[in-house]
């Protein structure tokens, strides 16, 4: 079918393919919509990860119900569900689902561990392992066997490391692992899925943390580290010879270029490099000894980052980027744009994200959503009877119609620098009245808060609260130097630009000055409390999840060499910087803190260790500050758990009541 006819075919589909019952179910408004049960939020995605199988016959999917994940198949078309394999999301949860034939299907298990460093000593780890089960949940294996040795931390934490999918073999796939049990030699091995054997299939460069093969799967580029934390990029010729460095960084220093991998030239390398100020898509001349950048992609607004999108053939067509919402997905290729362009007038005024596809093109997974609005599934189908078929609402106890979307706003920081973010206006308030505010600053801190659904966001406007989300500096997106004007910034210049924020929509007349909370998550965490530290009179109570409150010991925690370094080039060193790591530290200022503090974190979070979350508890109860501090046994840094998840909004809805009193003023 040609692109002109694909176009139209989906475009008359539009009115009579996508009205389901499901997306039709919502007729009712009110000027005050009622309020959505907790568990409407609370609960995990009904359906997540979905992938079709290379022919299109099947889809995989995890599958979400209460506090149960399970991986399942079915057939395209419909019919039975197969269960393949269960969790509770406290033992184990799935990191993600890929199939590697018609009938096999490789997987990645997350789970906390502890995992010895000498004889004597150990640390938590976050762990993963490779599986592969057949279609039918038969023949599960784990395709790496367990190692032990003086090695174990280096790379038996991470099991799931695949360099190649050798798409036309089927059988096999290519893996990056040590050579011996008490070796730090790493080198690629080609692993058969249904046996897990393994046999010897490239070295190159010992020293290397990283693989990326060439579209005919050859070991083309290594990314390598030293034992004193430097950092370069190599790369060879076709046959393996002549290696040479690429890229070359000192420890802690910025990295202007990073690979994306090949198309089907073998001498045309897509790497992400900077283009006026922002993060785009770019090819390298492998053949010419200057290696010269050729901009392929760029997007005038935000940067740019992700993984290459392939069709049929083995080219590089575009690009998913890791950013939810209306520019997740770039194409370069005329007929993908096409393509895209074709469902966008099918499906108008959301955001049309193409997942998973057969390898003939035929049949494709696409996620669509509208701005702050939960997400919904459809299955499509190109060839002679072209479709659009709803699989799933994410969160099908949700209303689309009743619930607040996202806007986008802007303001200038007291140094004048342009600040962008979101604000979530409740549904039923009135205008012009002043609302309760929630300023809800992201965790990372090296990330952004976008335009997608946001469940925490959305229940807090549920319940009537202003939501203002900040991308304060330091966040990604808006160029390198953003982001790194927030390196070794925190809780000052990255603090203030929250406070700011309060201070410029109360300003506005959005805000009530007497009725404003501040909530987080992990940086978002210990941005809550320092927000209460450093400005005591702004905010009426502080929630905090899974928050940092000691950034001495969080420069020195055990972990990698390269988490190490990374984790001082944010924060800087324990000794050289340790004034100023102190001074910006919530556990050693709990004395300054006005107002209610709410603790929250689980005992197998590996992101930001339970022990931050303890100190902090011990801090306020020694200083004589009212706080509570709950403990989630087992609980991990996603909160991965469903009734832990019910736990934490439900204490949320009643702490927000307690320190900022019930949401939005009605008319």
């Amino acid at each position: 079918m040609d692109n002109k006819n694909r176009r139209w075919i989906l475009k008359g589909m539009a009115g009579s393919c996508i009205a389901q019952p499901a997306l039709t179910a919502w007729a009712d408004t009110e000027a005050v919509p009622k309020q959505h049960p907790i568990e409407a939020f609370a609960r995990r995605p009904l359906m997540e990860r979905i992938a079709l199988s290379p022919n299109g016959e099947r889809l995989a999917a995890i599958i979400n119900n209460g506090s149960t994940s399970t991986l399942i198949t079915r057939a395209f078309t419909g019919g039975p569900v197969q269960s393949v394999l269960s969790t509770e999301n406290l033992e184990f949860n799935f990191k993600w689902i890929r199939w590697v034939n018609n009938d096999r299907l490789v997987l990645s298990l997350r789970f906390p561990s502890q995992r010895m460093i000498n004889v004597v000593q150990s640390i938590p780890t976050m762990e993963t392992r490779l599986m592969a089960v057949n279609a039918d949940g038969s023949n599960l294996i784990n395709l790496v066997k367990a190692k032990i040795g003086s090695n174990a931390l280096r790379w038996a934490a991470n099991q799931d490391r695949v360099i190649d999918w050798l798409p036309e073999d089927g059988k096999h796939i290519l893996m990056h692992l040590p050579n011996s049990e008490r070796s730090y030699t790493r080198v690629i091995f080609k692993i058969n899925v249904d046996t897990g054997e393994r046999v010897f299939y490239s070295g190159g460069r010992p020293e290397a943390v990283g693989w990326i093969t060439d579209r005919q799967h050859r070991a083309r580029v290594a990314m390598c580290m030293d034992e004193l934390g430097e950092y370069s990029i190599w790369v060879c010729n076709t046959d393996g010879s002549n290696w040479r460095v690429l890229r070359q960084y000192a420890p802690g220093a910025n990295h202007d270029l990073s690979v994306l991998g090949f198309g089907l030239d073998p001498e045309q390398l897509y790497v992400l490099a900077t283009h006026k100020g922002l993060s785009a898509v770019h090819t390298l001349d492998l053949r010419d000894p200057k290696y010269p950048l050729t901009l392929k992609l760029g997007d005038e607004g935000y940067d740019l980052d992700g993984s290459l999108i392939y069709d049929a053939r083995g080219e590089a067509v575009g690009i998913n980027t890791t950013r939810e919402g209306d520019s997740s997905v770039y194409f370069w290729d005329a007929k993908y744009k096409e393509w895209q362009k074709a469902l966008d007038e099918a499906l108008p005024n959301r955001f049309n994200q193409i997942g998973s596809v057969s390898g003939n093109g035929l049949r494709y997974v696409l996620r669509s959503s509208k701005t702050g609005l939960p997400a919904t599934w459809y299955l499509g189908e190109e060839g002679d009877n072209p479709s659009i078929k709803q699989l799933a609402q994410m969160y099908p106890e949700l209303n689309p119609s009743k619930l607040a979307v996202k806007q986008p706003i802007s303001y200038k920081a007291r140094d004048g620098l342009l600040i962008k973010g979101y604000l979530t206006h409740p549904l039923g308030a009135q205008k012009g009245k002043p609302l309760p505010l929630v300023l809800f600053p992201h965790g990372g801190p090296i990330s952004d808060d976008g335009p997608e659904f946001d469940e925490w966001v959305s229940f807090m406007a549920d319940r009537g609260y202003a939501v203002l989300q900040v991308n304060f500096r330091g966040s990604t997106g808006q160029g390198r130097a953003f982001m790194e004007a927030g390196l070794r910034r925190w809780g000052l210049e990255m603090q203030d630009d929250l406070t700011d924020a309060v201070a410029e929509f109360v300003k506005r007349g959005i805000a009530d000055p007497d009725r404003v909370a501040i909530v987080g998550a992990s940086y978002g965490g210990y941005a809550a409390l320092m927000g209460a530290i450093k400005t005591p009179k702004l905010f009426k109570g502080a929630f905090a999840f899974a928050p940092v409150t000691d950034l001495l010991e969080l420069t020195e925690e055990d972990g990698q060499d390269s988490s190490k370094e990374t984790m001082r080039r944010q924060l800087g060193h324990y000794r050289d910087d340790a004034e100023r790591l102190r001074a910006t530290s919530p556990r050693f200022h709990a004395d300054k803190i006005q107002v209610p503090i709410y603790l929250i974190h689980g005992t197998h979070d590996r992101q930001a260790m339970y022990r931050h979350s303890v100190w902090m508890a011990e801090a306020l109860k020694a200083a004589g500050k009212p706080h509570e501090f709950v403990t989630l046994e087992n609980g991990d840094h996603q909160l991965s758990h469903y009734p832990y998840r019910l736990r934490l909004f439900g204490d949320l809805e009643k702490f927000l009541a307690k320190t900022i009193g019930p949401g939005r003023i009605t008319s």
